[in-house]
Order: C-alpha cells, then structure tokens, then sequence
C-alpha cells in the first residue's frame, strides 16, 4: 500500500500545482478594464474590440475559480431605457466597450457604466442585478456629442459622470494634444460639459472621491497622474510625474491608487492599438500612489503585456490588456505593507 501511496500522492500534488498555475491566469481577450464588485466576490471585465475581435462584451470573473459569467451583450440583459435621448440598446456586433465604472445608486443598487464606442459614442448604464450569479439590465445611455471620445469613465452615486476626452474638447477650446486634453462631465438633468481647467496631455484612466470634489486623471501622454480639484474659483492640480505611460486608474483597499501602464514609448502602443495583432510585446508597470502626499509608494514589473489595468481582491492583484488572450494574477499586494 505504502508503494503505491507515494506515487498517487505525488500526481495529486502536481495536479494541485497545475490547477493553481492555471488559476492565475484567466482566458478573456483584451480584459483593457477591470472593477472590483464590493465586497470581492466577483470582477467585472470590458473585453474590448480589437486585434481579431470586431467587438467587444462584459464578463463577471469569480476571483476564486476563475469562473467566467457572460453579462452583456445577452438576452437577460435587455431592459427599458430611463434616459429620454437615448431609447434603444447597441446591436450586440456593434457593442465596443472601453472603461467601465460602477456606483450604488440612492435605491442601494450597483449601477454599471460602460464607455462605447460602437455605433454611438456613449455612456451605456446598467443595473448589475444580485443572484448567485451577476446579471446586467441595460437602463439607457448618455450619448456623447460630437467630438468627444471618451476613454474611462468615473461615476458618482448621483448618477454624475465624469470621462477622459481624448477627442475635442466640449468648451471649442484648441485641444492640449493630439489626443485631446480634458475632463468632461455629464448630469442627468444638466447633460455634458467640459470640466474648467482640465486640460491634459491624452488623459486615460479617471477615479473620482465619492462627493466627485476630487479627480485624478492619468496622463498617458504626460507620463503623469494629475490631481483636478474643481471649485468655484477654479479648478486647483498637482502632478506627479511617472516612469510609464498610466493607463487605467482603481481604488485599492488601503485608499491608496494602482496605476497599470506601459514601459515604452506612445508611438510603439499606438501602433499596435491600431493594428489586427493579438498580441504585441510590450513591457508593462504596475504602480500603487498615496493620494495625500501624491507620492509612489512602489512599482513592478507586470508579467503581461501592455498591461492597462490593476486591481487589488483578496491579496492577489488582478492585471489587464488591452490586446491579448488573458488576465494575469500576481500574489500579494501591490507593494509590500509598511
């Protein structure tokens, strides 16, 4: 019995190791945008067009097995619009989703945002329904006006939006770049404006404090995270200078700000962003920011590439592309504590 224990025993455990080195990677293709659901139980995921894909989905992931739950597009997810310009849903091949957002809405209940670039420029809204597993009942849109190309998106709780315009800015001023420069708003009763002093060098990632008094703003073409203040004297910045191009920006648990961006230069992600490949080899940084003396508490190295986001549930940090098979998960924080 004993020589055959040792043996059996043996293929467990590499069955053990194979299960687990398969559980740190996720098969989804260009997850560009990652938000935790409270609470950690599940991660939603904008599989954006691009490369192969013609379009794009969301998809819930269970943190804990690596589950994938198709939300949207799907038949459960069709719901009755609550906003007057914009009455029906995206055809599902047209669906092209970018940044994505969620907020608890004064009824208690989540409320998803999706940037979309397919058919329409827009905001698409959902309810993200609770059950044993996560459903989507699309609510309406706030569709963009000309000119504007939205790339993230930060929602409040009152329903106020507020996203990255890598197009022309809303207010006819001269753009700050050649990919755009500012931070647009959006109410459900006063609709879009450009935010008064905004302007930034090809802004990406957005992540607001709950009252929306406070922004920080990724400048992927600046190479800096940019802290907007606005008031009505004006609106007040501080810029911290990093050594990457900051993509998408998320919360972590310590109130602290992940960044997941690029170690290269704008030309090289550019160019594969515009082009049919699958997959381009581009080293990528993960960066975690103290928002209060606006300082970088650490970084490393992210084994994908082109990595475009990171979020920090249950002690693993999750890390997105914008153009590959699969999300990655790294062990332990973001930095070490202390």
């Amino acid at each position: 019995m004993r020589g055959t224990l040792k043996p059996f025993l043996a293929a467990v455990m590499l069955t053990m190791t194979l299960a687990q080195a398969r559980a740190r990677s996720v098969e989804i293709a260009n997850a560009e945008d990652l938000v935790p659901v409270p609470g950690g139980r599940w991660i939603i995921a904008s599989s954006m067009a691009g490369g192969a894909a013609t379009s794009g989905r969301i998809v819930a992931i269970d943190p804990k097995t690596g589950r994938l739950v198709p939300l949207y597009p799907g038949a459960r997810a069709e719901g009755e619009a609550t906003t007057p310009d914009c009455r029906e849903e995206v055809a599902s091949s047209d669906f092209k989703p970018h940044g994505v957002s969620l907020a608890t809405a004064p009824d208690g209940r989540l409320r998803l945002y999706v940037v979309n670039h397919g058919a329409r420029e827009s905001v698409e809204m959902f309810v993200l329904l609770p059950g044993q597993a996560p459903r989507l009942r699309w609510i309406g849109c706030a569709r963009a006006p000309a000119g504007l190309f939205a790339n993230s998106v930060a929602a409040l709780a009152d329903g106020r939006l507020f996203v990255t315009n890598m197009g022309r800015p809303l207010d006819g001023s001269t753009p700050i770049s050649a990919m755009g420069g500012e931070v647009a708003a959006w109410s459900p009763r006063g609709g879009w404006h450009s935010v008064p002093g905004s302007a930034t060098v090809g802004p990406n990632g957005i992540i607001a404090r709950p009252d929306g008094r406070t922004l920080y703003v990724a400048s992927w073409g600046g190479k800096a995270l940019v802290e907007l203040k606005p008031g009505e004297t004006g609106t007040t910045r501080r810029t911290l200078p990093l050594n990457l191009l900051p993509d998408n920006l998320r919360w972590s648990g310590r109130g602290t700000i992940l960044v997941g961006g690029q170690s290269t230069s704008p030309g090289l992600v550019t160019e594969c962003y515009t082009s049919t490949r699958t997959h381009c080899r581009i080293p990528s940084t993960i960066v975690e920011v103290d928002p209060v003396p606006l300082t970088v508490r650490c970084a490393r190295p992210a084994p994908i590439d082109m990595a475009t986001v990171a979020v920090e549930v249950d002690r693993r940090v999750w890390v997105g592309t914008a153009r590959g098979s699969r999300i990655e998960q790294l062990p332990g924080l973001a930095c070490p504590p202390g």
